[in-house]
């Protein structure tokens, strides 16, 4: 476990969850990478936008930062004091759904307070729900997210969330179990559902499948998509996405493609092509 159980400055709390992927998916440097990020997120087609949900990738930011980017940038105008990220689990862990212990989230540009109040509420609405650290300790996908947090909302708190597994019933019920325990901090939340798409050999296919899960998405298929996320590894948040479409936290809010890459160019000779979007989700 990465922790820093000792942390006693008044920026980061104790018992915080540190960065696990700087130097490798990003820049370890705290000034590098807030340049890294300003410049991915200098996009002058696409101004500042007020989407109150994102699906956004959580690949390394050589590899999917500009899509990224794509999605935060469509949330920068929001006024968010909460931050839920929903993510799937990348390790092979009981099914279940995975709160964390850790008191706050670090990485080189900002420290992020979890909610606890919101944590012990969620976990207290599903025997599905669990508060482990494991999950969160070992997987990068939200940290992903909070390099490009800390420069739109540094001071939000989060509720990170990671997916394992879990039933479409266990999905439907969580988001249900969402929207009770936000109440009236609702309105100030961004929901950001992180997900790569398609893996395949081939990068015309891939690119094609990950076009047809972005068409989907835009027609609010949660069915569809679903189905499509039948063949692992792919579309590795797929069932979030489609669980979030089935949800009145969805409902009024109009899906929009931002962008969808691949990382064919940056692939090595055998390596699988993995696509990447981004959606904006706005009333």
């Amino acid at each position: 476990m990465n922790v820093s159980p000792d942390i006693s400055s008044p920026e980061e709390p104790r018992h915080t969850r540190a960065s696990i992927v700087s130097g490798i998916f990003y820049p370890a440097s705290a000034e590098e990478l807030a340049e890294s990020i300003d410049a991915l997120m200098d996009i002058p087609e696409l101004p500042s936008g007020e989407c109150q949900a994102i699906l956004s990738p959580h690949g390394s930011l050589q590899y999917s930062g500009s899509i990224a980017a794509r999605a935060w940038t469509a949330a920068a105008g929001f006024s968010a004091s909460t931050i839920v990220i929903l993510s799937p689990s990348h390790r092979c862990f009981e099914p279940g759904i995975f709160l964390p212990e850790a008191r706050a989230f670090s990485v080189p540009t900002g420290v992020f307070k979890v909610d606890h109040r919101l944590v012990k509420q969620l976990a207290h609405s599903s025997t599905s729900v669990s508060i482990s650290d494991i999950p969160h300790f070992e997987d990068h996908s939200i940290e992903m997210q909070l390099i490009f947090a800390a420069r739109c909302f540094p001071e939000a708190a989060i509720l990170p969330i990671i997916i394992a597994g879990a039933d479409d019933q266990e999905l439907d019920s969580l988001f249900t179990n969402l929207q009770f325990v936000l109440g009236d901090k609702l309105g100030s939340t961004l929901f950001v559902l992180t997900s790569n798409l398609a893996v395949d050999d081939e990068a015309a296919a891939c690119r094609a499948r990950s076009a047809a899960f972005v068409d989907l998405v835009e027609k609010g298929d949660a069915h569809a998509i679903r189905a499509l996320c039948e063949a692992p590894p792919s579309f590795c948040g797929g069932r979030i996405v489609a669980a979030f479409l089935r949800s009145t936290l969805a409902y009024g809010m109009r899906p929009k493609s931002l962008g969808l890459v691949d990382s064919a160019p940056m692939a090595e000779r055998g390596e699988p092509i993995v696509g990447y979007a981004a959606i904006g989700f706005s009333k």
